[in-house]
């Protein structure tokens, strides 16, 4: 394995492993979006309550800069405390209007890039992995006795400007051109675009490169509320994969076949969760991962026909629907049920047709 690509899987490692600890937070925030969204619809909030339940289903996401910052401590070993504060200082009112004010901000000369810190995932990661680097620098520099009363606040100090100065704007630059890139092909080549992204999220997700795509959603979700097709291709894949057991389990002969197949169908169908489907069966059984890919690749392609948005981040799946519900596009959900559809189908009939049951080898 080449050095390049041992980086990218450690990274794309790190990313998921920050990650892992902030996703039910995440989702729990999500799920009171949707609560919120369904109680607004028939009329059973009173104007203070729905601005309360909205609050506490914003925080989650408006938070999320500490939340990961607290993980990926964890993960990188140094003090989750500092790392907090640290990132604390970028949500702080008084800073967060400076930086919206369009005045020229600098520090001691050094001009400031205006960004925007709330809902910021990757630029936070990045940031306390630098921390854990500065720290155990600080450590063999300041004498121990010492480090009492000094480790946290050089901490602080450099973790902060080094996120306001350097990472936090790089970062956020480099993720709005990101966003901007997927946007302009959703606008000019949407069919192209929607149709390859679908159809490499097979890939995406058993090797976990879905993460960084994951968090650009949660931060654009956050920063405009609304995603430009990155959820619905995780939608689109999870439909897939249920397509693709179904078809196993039909054609297969063999009784632990059908119980893993309907199984891992169940669980890609109802709670979200793939795992099952990738490694117990597509891995394993080879061919259902050409319906997968196909199946993906013909629902992303009806995607960028239909142009479908998602507006509440959570685990695409059956149950969790409304997160393409928006009273502004009301026919953005109908569009998101054709596209599920699609993909299930597609998978489930290439599946059918490809699948060839193999007798186990005893060893």
């Amino acid at each position: 394995m080449s050095r390049i690509k041992r980086q990218c899987l450690l990274l794309f490692d790190h990313v998921s492993e920050c990650m892992a600890p902030v996703i039910p937070i995440v989702l729990a925030g999500g799920i009171f979006t949707m609560l919120v969204l369904l109680l607004t619809a028939i009329s059973v909030l009173s104007a203070t309550t729905e601005t309360i339940l909205s609050a506490i289903a914003t925080a989650p996401f408006y938070f999320i800069p500490v939340l990961v910052a607290c993980s990926s401590a964890r993960h990188f070993e140094t003090d989750p405390l500092t790392a907090m504060i640290s990132v604390c200082v970028m949500l702080l009112p008084d800073f967060t209007s400076l930086m919206e004010s369009g005045e020229k901000v600098t520090f001691v000369g050094i001009p400031v890039v205006p960004a925007t810190y709330a809902y910021s995932v990757i630029p936070i990661i990045l940031l306390i992995y630098c921390m854990s680097h500065i720290v155990r620098w600080l450590k063999r520099l300041i004498r121990e006795s010492l480090q009492p009363y000094l480790l946290a606040a050089c901490s602080i100090l450099i973790t902060s400007l080094l996120g306001i100065l350097v990472i936090e704007p790089a970062v956020s630059l480099i993720s709005s051109a990101l966003a901007e890139a997927l946007n302009s092909m959703q606008m000019k080549v949407p069919v192209l675009a929607w149709g390859i992204f679908a159809a490499l999220t097979f890939l995406l997700v058993s090797t976990g490169m879905h993460w960084i795509f994951m968090t650009l959603a949660i931060t654009q979700i956050g920063l405009t509320g609304v995603d430009y097709g990155i959820m619905v291709a995780m939608f689109i894949s999870n439909m897939s994969f249920g397509g693709c057991d179904l078809g196993v389990f039909l054609r297969t002969k063999q009784k632990e076949k059908k119980t893993l197949a309907i199984s891992a169908m169940v669980t890609a169908l109802i709670p979200g969760i793939t795992e099952p489907s990738i490694f117990g069966v597509c891995f394993k059984e080879k061919t259902p991962m050409i319906g997968n890919i196909l199946g993906c690749m013909a629902a992303g392609i009806v995607q960028g026909i239909l142009t479908v948005h998602c507006y509440i981040f959570t685990f695409p799946s059956i149950p969790s629907i409304l997160m393409f519900y928006s009273a502004d596009e009301p026919g953005n959900l109908a569009k998101a049920v054709i596209v599920g559809i699609v993909a299930f189908v597609a998978s489930f009939l290439v599946t059918v047709f490809v699948y060839r049951d193999r007798e186990e080898i005893p060893i």
